[in-house]
């Protein structure tokens, strides 16, 4: 059954040491449901090797042989999580090579007849439920770590163990409950006699048990957990995207001391801390990335949240028109597949979000899915969705706070005209015939007083604000714009920047149009009107390899915090400029950023730096010693270093390492580090041929 452990005991065996370092290729796709076998052959992919834009173009037949030639004669495990037909083997099985060198294929499913198929001369490993002596073990130290139980809360809680039947999800969720009232006698029998209730009630009815958890929540936190609820089966949820959608429905609550985003990031938190939300996968700095709700938390999402109109989930294939029963709903979420038909939504006021998702990679097509009868949307995400143009409704959603499109049109200036848009995020090889059929951004976004947030897939010129008319120049400045990702160089001036005075993230793209030897050295001359910047990305042209003329390097803003830099060729000397930043914590040096066989880092620099990635350079030498020239260093990555010939001196005293595809040398150091030093987490992946065994 769903919550007795099966995803939790192979990611366990996936991700132990022995399994990472045994194995040379490791790979995690779910499945699920509802899955597109397109989906499952990138996912294997992206999981062996680095993926591509390239990928995307080729065939399934093309995928699955690509696939099967990058694991012919390597060690692999693979895991294919939440199998639920035998199809989804079928359309991939092919792609696993068998040279009988110690390779293994996990499948997790709730089907005993599904894995006999699967493996018909190796029995299955059944899972069982956790007996009561297991049970109480599992709680108590999910509550109190190493330490035990207070005596007088031991009776009480192998009450609560014992009625969970066994089951380790309602256990984990109720530990979540429990933890909040640590010591309080009170809370934990009351507790306790709300699980007997339900157990009476309906003996094997999980979801109720997990209706507690939920009903102990503050009222801030249901409406955040359930809006969860939105997004299709095994979602990763990409966890910025969550925070601005809850922002935008006003969810969260402003205090003075915290900005909406921190805010939401605590509320998260939350409920990650009361194990009602999973964390997928973390940042390069240990942030939480994506997440995702288990699938009985899912069903228990979309149970409350039809108890109280809350949301309606509308899935098809193939509709021509919405179901009844969703007049009085307050949030719509379609899940179509890219086979389905035209349809379109009727008028419903009320209506705050009107989310919609494919059931594959694919953006269905001539599609027009809402008319004007939204008056109060707030939230209207359509990137799965193309439109042949401009979809002149939006502009009269006055309301609207988060609007995300897929666009291959001109986009108007007109959507300035939505004066409480916090969040616009745009995909699609959109042009603009205005500036010469370059992706130029005629939002007006000076004059929007809410906006906050800005994504843009295609590195796109912005709209000058200070064009004069009469002599005029435009007044307005966009308070509130946290976010800005990404324009190309060329708008990086300083009419740009010094309307945005509060900016704290920016992604710049160097195009073909404004490339020039010293593009970045006008751009960083401008960089000084942003004195709150805390992150910065920046791409050059992969096609421009010559070393580049940089001056000023020095004028980064010393706000910095997480510096990015990609394709900029640029000599090693100038990493003294970088290393001098004092709050510079996350570098990321990708693909020859810095060129060269040899780096001496300063021992002035780099005072708080604790995340460092290097990524496919022509490093030879590092010449430098963690404790002199990298003090706070916490967590190395190195990917692609072919050239590399050794660690830096005391790499060992890390807290986490990690190699991926890196030179021999390097990744038998790393091997060593991994199986003789404590207290060091090392990642190590590789695309050897593994020694005969």
């Amino acid at each position: 059954m769903g919550g007795i452990g099966k995803t939790t005991l192979a990611r366990k065996a996936f991700n132990d040491p022995y399994t990472v370092y045994h194995f040379y290729c490791r790979a995690w796709i779910t499945v699920s449901q509802v899955y597109q076998a397109r989906d499952l052959l990138l996912a294997l992919w992206s999981s062996i090797a680095q993926s591509t834009d390239k990928m995307v173009e080729k065939s399934n037949a093309q995928l699955a042989e690509i696939v099967y030639r990058r694991l012919k004669g390597k060690r692999y495990v693979i895991v294919m999580d939440d199998m639920w037909s035998i199809d989804a083997w079928n359309d991939v099985k092919r792609c696993f090579p068998d040279d009988e060198n110690g390779s293994r294929i996990v499948v997790t499913s709730r089907f005993k007849e599904l894995a006999t198929n699967v493996s018909p001369k190796k029995p299955p490993h059944c899972m069982n439920l956790l007996n009561i002596e297991q049970s109480w073990e599992l709680l108590e130290k999910l509550i109190f770590g190493t330490a035990s139980c207070p005596h007088e809360l031991v009776g009480v809680g192998k009450q609560i163990a014992k009625r969970c039947r066994g089951l380790p999800l309602a256990i984990v969720v109720i530990a979540g409950v429990l933890s909040r009232d640590i010591g309080a006698y009170n809370c934990w029998n009351e507790i306790a006699e709300e699980v007997s209730s339900v157990v009476s009630t309906d003996p094997e009815n999980c979801l109720d048990i997990l209706a507690l958890s939920y009903n102990c929540l503050p009222h801030h936190l249901k409406a955040c957990f359930l809006y969860m609820g939105i997004f299709p089966e095994d979602c990763e949820i990409e966890v910025s995207k969550l925070i601005n959608l809850w922002a935008a429905e006003g969810f969260l609550y402003l205090n003075s001391e915290k900005q909406l985003e921190q805010i939401g990031e605590d509320y998260l938190e939350d409920l990650i801390g009361r194990n009602l939300v999973l964390v997928e996968k973390k940042r390069f700095v240990g942030e939480v990335k994506t997440c995702r709700l288990h699938d009985f938390l899912r069903e228990l999402c979309l149970k409350e949240a039809q108890k109280e109109n809350f949301m309606h989930v509308i899935q098809r294939r193939s509709a021509k028109g919405v179901q009844a029963g969703t007049r009085n709903q307050r949030r719509l979420s379609f899940h179509l597949d890219p086979y389905s038909h035209a349809t379109t939504a009727p008028a419903i006021p009320h209506v705050s979000s009107f989310v919609c998702f494919t059931l594959g990679t694919d953006i269905v097509p001539d599609i027009l899915f809402f008319q004007l009868g939204f008056k109060l949307l707030r939230v209207l995400d359509v990137f799965f969705l193309h439109f042949d143009y401009f979809p002149v409704q939006i502009l009269k959603l006055i309301h609207l706070r988060y609007l995300a499109l897929y666009v291959t049109y001109e986009l108007p200036a007109s959507v300035s005209q939505l004066r409480n848009l916090q969040t616009l995020v745009i995909h699609g090889p959109w042009l603009c015939q205005e500036s010469g059929g370059r992706p130029t951004l005629l939002l007006e976004y000076w004059s929007m007083p809410s906006l906050r947030h800005v994504h843009v897939t295609v590195a796109c010129h912005l709209k000058n604000p200070f064009t004069v008319q009469d002599n005029l120049p435009r007044p307005f400045a966009s308070e509130h714009l946290q976010t800005l990702y990404t324009i190309q160089f060329s708008s990086c001036t300083k009419e740009v920047f010094s309307v945005m005075p509060h900016l704290k993230k920016l992604g710049i793209c160097e195009t073909r149009e404004d490339y020039s030897t010293d593009s970045f050295s006008q751009v960083l001359n401008n960089l000084v009107y942003l004195q709150e910047l805390e992150t910065l990305e920046c791409s050059f042209h992969t096609q421009k390899r010559e070393v580049r003329r940089i001056l000023g390097l020095a004028l980064l803003p010393v706000t910095l915090r997480h510096l990015s830099l990609s394709w900029s060729y640029l000599p090693w000397k100038y990493m003294t400029s970088i290393a001098m930043l004092p709050n510079l914590e996350v570098l990321q040096l990708k693909n020859y950023a810095f060129q060269g066989p040899k780096w001496g880092p300063t021992e002035e620099g780099f005072r708080s730096l604790k995340h460092l990635l290097i990524e496919n350079m022509d490093l030879i030498h590092w010449e430098a010693t963690i404790f002199r020239h990298f003090r706070c260093l916490q967590h190395l990555v190195l990917k692609s270093c072919k050239l590399l010939e050794k660690f830096p001196f005391g790499v060992e005293n890390l807290q986490r390492l990690e190699v991926h595809y890196c030179s021999e040398p390097i990744e038998n150091s790393a091997k060593e580090i991994q199986e003789e030093i404590e207290g060091i987490d090392v990642i190590i992946r590789s695309d050897r041929n593994p020694d005969s065994a």
